[in-house]
């Protein structure tokens, strides 16, 4: 199981992030921010952040492929500037939402990011765990999490939704 703070939540904030992806393409996932007080400084903000993966992405601009750009442009334009970034717990969040063709159940993938003087920098690949799917579907429950769906028919879309009709979409770059 992850360590991720869930107990007694005191944010709760759904967006969608759009960056840059460091293929070129522009990219984006639904972001939720989850936020805990510190029970040993009660000033202090513990933020865990799911970034779930949306179907219909350019081929291999995948949230996984540049997690960090991700966590970068979700500390620019959603994490309050009061969190420390190299607190945060980051959770990639996969299911039925992500692929046409999907695999399994919903999961989530914990990666250690580093935050050094202004960014999280890539991580290594033992900085990323796909947890188990009975730990999942637990903290999927622990963090409050609405279905994907759900939340993204009730967000107000000014922005172009993703496709609904297929997987990925052009030729790969990089």
């Amino acid at each position: 199981m992850t360590t991720a703070h869930t107990h007694g939540l005191t944010l709760a904030s759904d967006a969608i992030l759009s960056w840059t992806h460091r293929y070129g393409s522009t990219t984006s996932c639904l972001a939720r921010l989850r936020g805990t007080r510190d029970p040993a400084a009660a000033d202090r903000l513990l933020l865990t952040v799911v970034l779930s993966e949306l179907r219909g992405q350019p081929r291999g601009h995948y949230v996984l492929s540049d997690v960090a750009g991700a966590a970068n442009s979700a500390c620019a334009q959603l994490v309050p500037g009061s969190v420390d970034p190299g607190a945060i717990t980051w959770l990639v969040h996969h299911g039925e939402f992500s692929s046409a063709d999907p695999t399994g159940p919903e999961s989530l993938t914990r990666v250690d990011l580093h935050w050094t003087l202004d960014r999280y920098s890539v991580p290594a690949w033992d900085e990323v765990t796909r947890l188990n799917y009975d730990d999942s579907r637990q903290l999927l429950v622990e963090l409050r999490l609405r279905p994907v769906d759900e939340v993204l028919d009730a967000m107000p879309w000014d922005i172009p939704r993703p496709r609904q009709d297929g997987g990925d979409t052009g030729a790969p770059q990089g």
